[in-house]
């Protein structure tokens, strides 16, 4: 069964599937802060991005890149919601398939976080699953 949570992160995702921006960008605040680590680098420290225009901008990039990201789970935890994607495709930071683990932050309906993890570990630990 799925919670409003967990249903807003995967319409927002599928949005984002079909190309639908505008429609993706009606789940994130205006003001979101995300967080994502530099691709190709072990050792990167979180950058912290503000708002959504940055955010969309950052979709229109990977891609012009030809990569594509594809859903793998979703896990709601109260207004923290695990989303688990694989990124397809090749670019001089991915060879392949490449994990990723983020923390999305609920608010009144709408994404106002989005924290990127190195591991599922991480991601089950900032989100208050045991």
């Amino acid at each position: 069964m799925c919670n409003q949570n967990e249903w807003i992160v995967r319409e927002a995702f599928l949005a984002y599937d079909r190309g639908d921006d505008a429609r993706m960008l009606e789940f994130i605040d205006p003001d979101l802060e995300w967080t994502y680590f530099e691709p190709g680098l072990d050792d990167a420290r979180p950058q912290v991005c503000g708002g959504r225009e940055e955010l969309e901008q950052a979709v229109r990039r990977q891609v012009q890149r030809g990569l594509r990201v594809e859903l793998e789970e979703v896990v709601a935890a109260g207004d923290q919601v695990i989303l688990v994607t694989r990124t397809t495709g090749l670019d001089r930071y991915r060879q392949g398939d490449d994990r990723s683990y983020d923390v999305v932050t609920m608010r009144d309906g709408l994404i106002v976080g989005l924290h990127a993890c190195r591991d599922r570990s991480e991601a089950r630990s900032l989100a208050g699953i045991g």
